[in-house]
């Protein structure tokens, strides 16, 4: 029996397109996990994730038509509950998006940005394909992982390291260097795709459940 069996985990469901890869890398980790909808309540989890693909704008509109946002607010900045974003979840975690009009949730200062707002040169975008990590050492996310371990990407906004200064981060080079790990406090974030990364993705996930169940306790 796996050692995750008692948690609950639920995703986010703003119609994105990596919810299903999400779940089945948690089941396969012996999670109960469940999908968070129109009309759920959040008490029950032991930790939330909120995936990536997709548009801020739209997203972001979803969660306020449900009152989620304000659910979420509760669950991480008052109940201080375990919250992991993946790429777009992670944009969403900040205070803007250039993607978009929507103000974001706001738990994590900065504002996401498209690369060519921060590039002054003809780059290729998405980023698209893998790319190493530069992490802090006492990473919680990457532990057990190479010193600069490499995951999958897929994304044409970013957190650039520049006027960022929360939370321990690792740190990604496309053309400039953007937050692609963040740590702070029970909040999670990742920029890349752990579901789409392979043994080392899965690492990732196994350490955000290993600090949900410590938080359970």
């Amino acid at each position: 029996m796996s050692d995750f069996s008692g948690l609950n985990i639920g995703i986010v469901d703003y119609s994105v397109g990596n919810l299903m890869s999400v779940r089945k890398m948690l089941e396969r980790l012996g999670v109960n996990v469940n999908i968070i909808g129109e009309n759920c309540s959040l008490s029950n989890y032991d930790g939330i994730i909120l995936p990536g693909v997709g548009s801020c704008d739209s997203a972001m509109r979803f969660l306020k038509r449900e009152g989620l946002d304000k659910l979420l607010d509760e669950y991480v900045m008052i109940l201080k509950k375990p919250v992991l974003g993946i790429c777009l979840g992670f944009q969403l975690m900040c205070e803007y998006s250039e993607e978009g009009e929507q103000k974001c949730l706001g738990w994590v200062k900065g504002v996401v940005k498209h690369f060519k707002s921060c590039v002054n040169e003809n780059i290729r975008v998405p980023h698209i394909g893998w790319n190493e990590v530069r992490r802090n050492i006492d990473s919680i996310l990457l532990k057990n992982l190479l010193e600069s371990p490499c995951f999958y990407f897929a994304h044409s906004y970013m957190l650039p390291v520049n006027g960022h200064s929360e939370g321990s981060i690792g740190i990604t080079t496309y053309y400039i260097p953007f937050v692609s790990v963040l740590e702070y406090g029970n909040i999670f974030g990742v920029q890349f795709h752990p579901e789409k990364s392979y043994v080392g993705g899965e690492v990732v996930f196994r350490n955000f459940l290993e600090r949900v169940r410590d938080v359970k306790g």
